[in-house]
């Protein structure tokens, strides 16, 4: 099957962002050899999976410490990473993670977006969720 631009892009943002091949691959739908090939081939190292800066962590993790209200999902959206990035900064600095209480995605929501051909997002933005919520959501996994 013939993979787009985009979805080479896309792996590409996922996997400076942190993510995994595996991950990376069921989202765009290939097999997760194929994303750490098209890795390589970009020339990305494929032994740094993580690439943040130490500001961007330290500004995330004190993010999450002074805002008790907001969940673990909402300040990694903030910043740009994923949850399991903020949650191994957190565990790492020894800073107190507050228990996980799950979110209700609106699955109806991201649905009337994806059939009005909204970009992703943009129905991510609405919907205040990740692209990989909608992603889910699309496949049926959501």
């Amino acid at each position: 099957m013939p993979y787009t631009t985009a979805d080479r892009k896309t792996a590409y943002r996922l996997y400076r962002k942190g993510w995994g091949y595996l991950k990376i691959s069921q989202i765009i739908g290939c097999s997760s050899s194929t994303v750490r090939k098209w890795i390589i081939a970009k020339g990305i190292d494929p032994r740094k999976v993580s690439g943040h800066p130490e500001s961007l962590k330290a500004k995330a993790t004190k993010y999450y410490l002074d805002n008790p209200e907001l969940s673990m999902e909402k300040v990694a959206m903030k910043h740009g990473v994923i949850p399991a990035t903020l949650s191994r900064w957190l565990h790492s600095s020894n800073a107190t993670v507050r228990p996980y209480r799950p979110r209700v995605v609106d699955r109806d929501g991201i649905i009337r977006d994806l059939k009005a051909g909204l970009p992703k997002k943009e129905i991510a933005s609405r919907n205040s969720c990740s692209e990989s919520w909608v992603y889910q959501v699309q496949r049926g996994d959501g």
